[in-house]
């Protein structure tokens, strides 16, 4: 996988490239098997047995695609389905929709956006595996050479295409790479600084072109790149996977030791008929082992039956299915031996070094060591208390990123999606939307807009004062910032009545003023702007166009007189269903059987922290998991203190001791815990939190109250866990106590 720009820093890592490189790198590099282009085209329409579909995953792609990818074909042979630019490769899935069959090959499927072209079925594929970083439904071969030439002489090489580079055998990655990076100097950075006026040269020098794994490919944040996954999501997963294990692991060894006194007499009489330590330890672990093992197999079960459940909290699709037998019993034997050394060793070697004759001849009760009970209750309580905090933290920053004022109006609008890339049909519907809607009282106003507010639009470079600069640029209609209720601080919107908004040599344009600010004393209204290449008409105040986790950004807005990414209606509210209707209905007048897309604003702006609210449910459910696991383990063993202090406390109780006086001793040692877990705590979790707040340009401060806050929860938790067995202890007539110790 070939890469630019910077190599650790995958937000500004390039990954397209002109389609002139694939040829030149095979020509000029010996060392390359095969150079393959892959790009995608988005959504498609197809036409198949007379019936019109819209299809996402359409792939241009090397012809040497399904050689060098493994891929599998149903129908087709490797080396010929893509040898003609007139073939096409079918999922499997789009086979059986299209012509009721897998046997799919000679049928043919008209391409409407391709100039009505004409395809030919030439190969059936399996469907892409869901986590594959390559996905598909329509596979075309590129012929990058018809048009190349063209192109080139009108002075236009789009890049576009992804680069999967194949090396011959027994070739060095780190050594082709230099080599690869010595002739980029000659080949791309020289010329493109004698002939790029608007380039950065020493951004330009530093540009290198890097060989990755397509494996960690998929780890990629990077765009246009497939299928992606958040390799830090990951391993914090896994993180809280095995605290979550080390929490039970920890209640299983107090549970254990403290219990210990029940089965000290029998060690006794082992250690007596003969049996040594090592016997004896065996037998512990195996014991443990056996409730290890029954515990794995029920918790796998569990989690056949639950993954639905985490395929809704997660996002994923993920299926049993995904692995294989010999993998899934190798990792339910793993770990299995894993926790049962964890969890069973120690236990084992503790109750293996009682002394028999000690045991035998005494009558008090075995007491685990305090010093290490302490330091595991205190670990226990410490992963719980953490996990509040990191849950409580990203609830109230979701919270915030949900109800934070973006700086417009996002409700009630309506946002229909122009189909295609049909000028003319554009038009058509923009001209019959315009005249159709003030006829319905229940449509507020209309408009357009060709990029979205989640981060869509041209990103425009420009020198400012000798540096390289990057605005975002995104056209709009008439009454975009009427509808969207945006505010003005310097000039006005757009006015159909001033006929020079549409003039081509002033360029007008609306900006925020974050771009104002930028282009600085030189920016003035109604006068042309030669940096920009616009006259300034107005500046709008700041509002939010990306996601909450990137800063405000230079932006410009033009008017949108050609292609319309989406049709925008306020509608108000109560109506929305009926007016949906109406719409439909104008919609297809003009279209005809083109689908009727749409979403609305509020909810396409909260899509894009989807990922962060999923993550916000995965911790809040760890935590709830992790709270069950520590009180369980507090509710044991205090259980247990409790009972083997059953004689101190009726000695109290007769020495004039009140319940409450008692219930302070036997609770008092494990609230001290509590808070030295809560101390250690705060400053770890504040750590982990700020870490994860800068993702975020717009967040919450994390302030004392909310440490305050967690750490009462958690103190009052832990008393009424261990408070209600130290009750039940104190509430014991302490003759009766007294008189069953023996």
């Amino acid at each position: 996988m070939l890469s630019f720009l910077t190599k650790n820093d995958d937000v500004k890592n390039g990954l397209v490239f002109p389609g002139k490189v694939f040829g030149d790198l095979e020509r000029s590099f010996p060392e390359i098997k095969t150079a393959i282009p892959i790009t995608g085209e988005g959504s498609l329409f197809v036409v198949a047995n007379g019936r019109q579909f819209k299809e996402d995953g359409a792939l241009d792609v090397g012809k040497q695609f399904f050689e060098s990818l493994s891929f599998k074909l149903l129908s087709g042979t490797k080396q010929s389905v893509l040898a003609d630019e007139h073939n096409v490769v079918l999922s499997e899935s789009l086979a059986l929709k299209y012509f009721g069959t897998r046997e799919a090959i000679g049928r043919t499927i008209l391409l409407p956006d391709r100039d009505s072209m004409i395809v030919t079925v030439s190969g059936v594929v399996e469907e892409s595996p869901d986590n594959s970083s390559v996905k598909y439904s329509l596979i075309f071969p590129i012929d990058i050479g018809s048009d190349l030439e063209e192109n080139l002489e009108g002075g236009f090489n789009q890049s576009k295409y992804n680069v999967l580079v194949q090396l011959q055998d027994h070739v060095d990655k780190n050594v082709f790479e230099q080599k690869l990076n010595k002739w980029l100097k000659s080949y791309y950075i020289d010329p493109y600084l004698k002939t790029d006026n608007w380039a950065d040269p020493e951004l330009v020098k530093k540009y290198q072109w890097y060989l990755r794994p397509m494996a960690d490919a998929h780890y990629n944040v990077s765009t246009p790149w497939g299928h992606y996954t958040n390799a830090k999501n990951m391993y914090q997963l896994a993180c809280l996977v095995l605290i979550i294990l080390a929490l039970a692991s920890i209640n299983y060894v107090l549970l254990t030791v403290a219990n210990a006194a029940k089965r000290s007499k029998e060690v006794g009489m082992r250690k007596i008929m003969g049996a040594n330590n090592r016997s004896v330890i065996f037998q512990f672990w195996i014991e443990t082992q056996i409730i290890v093992f029954v515990a794995v197999i029920a918790g796998f079960f569990l989690a056949w039956i639950l993954l639905p459940l985490y395929g809704k909290l997660t996002g994923s699709d993920m299926k049993m299915t995904s692995f294989s037998l010999p993998e899934i019993l190798l990792a339910l034997a793993a770990l299995c031996i894993l926790l049962g050394l964890i969890a069973g060793y120690y236990p084992a070697l503790v109750l293996s070094k009682m002394k028999p004759a000690t045991i035998v001849k005494s009558s008090t009760t075995f007491k685990i060591n305090p010093g290490f009970s302490r330091l595991m209750i205190v670990a226990q309580y410490t992963a719980c208390i953490i996990l509040m905090i990191c849950a409580y933290v990203i609830t109230r920053q979701m919270h915030f990123v949900n109800n934070k004022d973006l700086g417009f109006d996002k409700q009630q609008i309506l946002m229909v999606e122009n189909q295609g890339y049909d000028g003319d049909r554009t038009k058509k519907m923009r001209d019959r939307f315009e005249s159709w809607y003030p006829g319905e009282p229940s449509i507020l106003s209309y408009t357009t807009l060709s990029g979205d507010l989640k981060g869509g639009g041209n990103s425009n470079g420009f020198k400012l004062n000798g540096e390289q600069q990057w605005l975002r640029q995104i056209a709009v209609g008439y009454d975009y910032f009427q509808m969207l209720n945006l505010q003005f601080v310097q000039g006005r919107r757009f006015d159909k009545a001033i006929i020079t908004d549409t003039s081509s040599t002033l360029r007008p344009s609306v900006v925020n003023e974050t771009l104002f600010k930028l282009l600085g004393k030189d920016a003035k209204l109604g006068v042309y702007n030669k940096d920009i290449r616009s006259t300034i008409i107005g500046v709008v105040k700041d509002y939010h166009f990306e996601s909450l986790t990137k800063k405000i950004e230079p932006q410009q807005h033009v008017l949108n007189r050609e292609y319309n990414r989406y049709f925008l209606f306020k509608i108000q509210a109560g109506k929305m269903q009926s007016v949906i209707d109406k719409i439909s209905r104008v919609y297809k007048e003009v279209v005809g059987d083109l689908p009727f897309e749409y979403t609305f604003m509020d909810e396409d702006i909260a899509h894009m922290y989807e990922a962060d609210i999923r993550w916000q449910r995965l911790v809040q459910s760890g935590c709830i998991f992790a709270i069950v696991i520590a009180c369980m383990g507090l509710f044991g063993l205090s259980a247990i203190n409790a009972s083997n202090r059953v004689k101190e406390i009726g000695i109290r109780k007769v020495l004039g001791a009140s319940i409450r006086d008692i219930v302070v001793t036997l609770s008092g040692n494990f609230i001290g815990m509590i808070s030295i877990a809560i101390i250690i705590a705060t400053p770890i979790s504040w750590w982990m939190m700020n870490s994860w707040l800068q993702d975020f340009e717009y967040r919450i401060t994390i302030s004392p109250w909310m440490f305050a806050g967690v750490s009462v929860v958690a103190l009052l938790i832990a008393m009424c866990t261990v408070s209600y067995q130290a009750i039940k202890a104190a509430l014991i007539n302490p003759v009766k106590s007294l008189k069953d110790i023996n």
